[in-house]
This record gives structure tokens, C-alpha cells and sequence, in this order.
């Protein structure tokens, strides 16, 4: 699973679950990019992936 964080709501088609902007999310690599292929008919970007190494050092 990775972590990503949602750069404008939307709607899940396979979960019907609601992600607002702003919120982090997990999900696998696969899932993903399925969500950001489908979402493209839509201007702009969804979602963001977060490098989890990162965050954990800023932690």
C-alpha cells in the first residue's frame, strides 16, 4: 500500500467513497493509477503520491 494525499475531492467509482481535498489516503500502486487514469477527463490533479520516508523524518 502507499500513502497519497488527495489534491481535489472526488468520488471513488469502485468504492463510492468520498475523498476531500487535503486528506490522505492509502491505497495500492495499482488502485491508484486506475483512480488517476479515470479522473483525467477532469482538469488538473487528484492525487499525490507521499514519499512515506520523507514524512517519517519530518516526524
Amino acid at each position: 500500500m502507499a500513502l497519497y494525499k488527495v489534491l481535489k475531492k472526488f468520488r471513488d467509482i469502485e468504492t463510492n467513497e468520498i475523498y476531500e481535498k487535503d486528506q490522505e489516503i492509502e491505497m495500492t500502486v495499482k488502485r491508484a493509477n486506475e483512480a488517476i487514469e479515470n479522473l483525467k477527463k477532469w482538469d488538473g490533479k487528484f492525487l499525490e503520491r507521499i514519499d512515506n520516508k520523507k514524512k517519517e523524518e519530518g516526524e
